[in-house]
């Protein structure tokens, strides 16, 4: 079985989601249109998961996903944002117990905090403060 690798990347000047063009070498310089790219701190690289959430949306890194759990007879839903541990080489779910991606069920994507200034001010900017 192949792993296609995928990335999105965050344009910080454009304030959007670019992809045609850019690649990355095997010593992770990030190149556009095979020239080496002069500002790379413009640019945020967001790793692809390899899953899809239950509409068959991509999950990247940095994404809010909600998904459901089950405890005691009891469904609720959690909500929290994919992050990657390059220690352990797995994405998961930034809650209070840094669940891996691959052991949840029911997901949901929400949206990315780039694209979405309410989903920012919910999730990103209160870790920041």
């Amino acid at each position: 079985m192949a792993f296609e690798i995928k990335f999105r990347i965050w344009d910080k000047s454009l304030k959007e989601f670019i992809s045609k063009g850019f690649t990355i070498t095997q010593h992770g310089k990030l190149l556009k249109f095979n020239q080496e790219i002069t500002n790379p701190e413009n640019y945020i690289l967001h790793p692809f998961s390899g899953m899809l959430d239950k509409y068959d949306k991509e999950i990247y890194e940095e994404d809010i996903i909600e998904h459901t759990v089950a405890q005691s007879g009891n469904i609720s839903q959690i909500v929290g944002i994919v992050r990657y541990d390059s220690t352990k080489a797995l994405f998961y779910l930034d809650d209070l117990n840094r669940t891996a991606l691959s052991d949840l069920f029911s997901i949901r994507k929400i949206g990315n905090p780039y694209e979405n200034s309410v989903l920012f001010d919910l999730y990103v900017k209160k870790k920041i403060s």
